[in-house]
């Protein structure tokens, strides 16, 4: 009788979607499920919510949709990783149930410095502001920590958990409250050289944390736990299934596109809701800057050094909220969205966008708090194209400010990259993205390289494979790749170097000027 092939399955939770996909040794796609969560909420100025719920509803349907469309056996499932959206977190009771909203990773509330209750905090931002160093205040004020104590100040008698989404859906699947290091990210007290929670408590204190409050990390790969009866029944899942530690999305995106150590010279760009390169590192560099943010990977011994745009790609799809409505009805009619549309336009539109140039900070980073989105050189010949256009080599313009930092921290030049997230689907948006860097840009063939990175990680877990350079070997297929047209990335270079970079300085100006005439 011939044997049957063993199948690993992958949960990707993202900031928009719920997705499960069952993968073979080869790295072959037998199935998939989606469902898009509900709204985000916006309660006030700054405020992003999201009902963890609903996420985790939505990952249960996902699952069972896939298990049910593949028809196979669930008892070829030898294992299960899941992967999600980093940052976001929300607070929970002895028995795991919620009692706050998620707080998503685009929240941009601060708690008020004035106000915090901790005394490290108050005496820290003190002295970082008399030394000029502002960002570090504001930091502390960002923390999840300080802020739930600020704007949730009921749920503090009921706390027992304030945890990464990641956790906590893994705590609703095998009922234990553990994550993997990789999803230590944000302003949260980590020791990324040691890959584990900091056993400072005076930094828990200082982030408004209490060290009880966070679940325990393991290093990916390891058993979290197994999917308990509940689960079972609501996901189709087998019970007892093995749940392995994976990490954040990001990190999993990287691996899902085959960037390892090993192949020096290579980057990973996600062109995400937050767009980021970055590249893997068997140091924890850290940036003292701000520059960049170091996470763990979801590849035991190795970090990720991430330069992000915040509101990269949720840029675009605002853009055509607010100014593509008017293609709506046709974008429905071809069953595409209208960001889809709206890169045929600017398909139309020549390199450099006919002067129009965008900085695309809608959102500031930690390495510059006052950042503001800018855009500048608009006449009376551009339109609705021009504009787009230019947002988009913006958002590519800033990747390849984040590629040169990284080539500085690390020491090595960048060669090569590979190109996961929704952007990947544009061909308008991969051809700036090559011209700009003037860098080969490799698509791999799935767009589910967050799931793929999941998918290995179990895979190696569950014995599929005997390590991490043999599953990608099996199951990271070759993709297109989209080399650089020499005249377009002479211009681009050029628009970057005396337009771009100091534009960054003079706008950063600008916008704090602004900023003081708003208090």
């Amino acid at each position: 009788m011939k044997a049957v092939s063993p199948v690993v399955l992958a949960l990707d939770s993202g900031s928009q979607s719920s997705r499960a996909l069952l993968f073979d040794a080869d790295g072959q796609i037998l199935g998939q499920g989606s469902r898009a969560h509900g709204p985000m909420a916006y309660p006030s100025v700054g405020a992003v919510e999201q009902d963890p719920v609903d996420i985790r509803d939505s990952l249960f349907f996902a699952t069972r949709e896939c298990l049910e469309g593949w028809g196979g056996d669930p008892a070829r499932l030898r294992a299960a990783a899941l992967t999600s959206q980093r940052t976001t977190m929300l607070a929970t009771d002895g028995a795991g149930e919620p009692i706050t909203a998620a707080i998503s990773w685009l929240d941009r509330r601060l708690a008020d410095r004035t106000k915090l209750e901790s005394p490290p905090a108050r005496v820290i931002s003190a002295v970082l502001t008399r030394l000029r160093q502002p960002s570090l205040p504001r930091i502390v004020a960002s923390s999840r920590g300080n802020l739930l104590r600020e704007h949730y100040p009921d749920a503090l008698s009921d706390l027992r958990w304030f945890t990464v989404l990641e956790a906590w859906l893994l705590h609703q699947l095998c009922g234990e409250m553990r994550m993997a290091v990789g999803g230590m990210a944000g302003v949260v007290p980590a020791d990324m050289p040691q890959r584990r929670w900091s056993p400072h408590g005076f930094l828990h204190r200082l982030l408004g944390f209490e060290p009880g409050w966070l679940p325990e990390v393991v290093e990916a790969g390891e058993l979290i736990g197994r999917v308990h009866a509940d689960a079972a029944r609501c996901t189709g899942l087998p019970e007892g299934l093995p749940l392995y530690a994976c990490g954040g999305d990001k990190q999993a995106e990287a691996l899902g596109a085959g960037v390892l150590p090993s192949r020096p010279g290579v980057a990973a760009v996600s062109l995400g809701t937050a767009s980021s390169i970055s590249v893997p590192s068997l140091k924890p560099r850290a940036s003292q800057t701000f520059e960049w943010i170091t996470c763990c990977s979801v590849v035991p011994g190795v970090w990720h050094l991430e330069y992000m745009v915040f509101r990269g790609m949720w840029t675009v799809a605002w853009f055509a909220r607010e100014f593509g409505r008017d293609l709506e009805p046709k974008a429905r009619a071809r069953g595409v969205p209208v960001e889809a549309l709206l890169c045929e336009e600017a398909a139309t539109v020549e390199a450099g966008s006919e002067g129009v140039v965008t900085w695309p900070r809608w959102s500031p980073s930690p390495e510059s708090p006052i950042d503001t989105g800018t855009m500048m050189g608009l006449r009376e010949v551009h339109g609705r194209a021009h504009l787009f256009r230019s947002i988009l080599e913006g958002i590519a313009m800033d990747l390849r400010r984040g590629r040169e930092i990284l080539e500085r921290a690390t020491g090595q030049k960048l060669r090569e990259v590979q190109v996961g997230g929704g952007g990947a689907r544009s061909d308008v948006v991969v051809e700036i993205l090559a011209d700009v860097l003037n860098l080969p840009v490799v698509c791999p063939p799935s767009e589910e390289l967050s799931a793929r990175g999941a998918a290995m990680v179990a895979a190696v877990a569950g014995g599929l494979h005997p390590d991490m350079e043999s599953a990608v070997a099996r199951m990271v297929h070759p993709g297109t790749r989209v080399d650089p047209d020499s005249a377009r990335a002479r211009r681009y270079d050029r628009i970057y170097r005396e337009v771009f970079v100091p534009g960054l300085v003079q706008t950063r100006r600008l916008a704090r000027a602004l900023a003081l005439t708003q208090g």
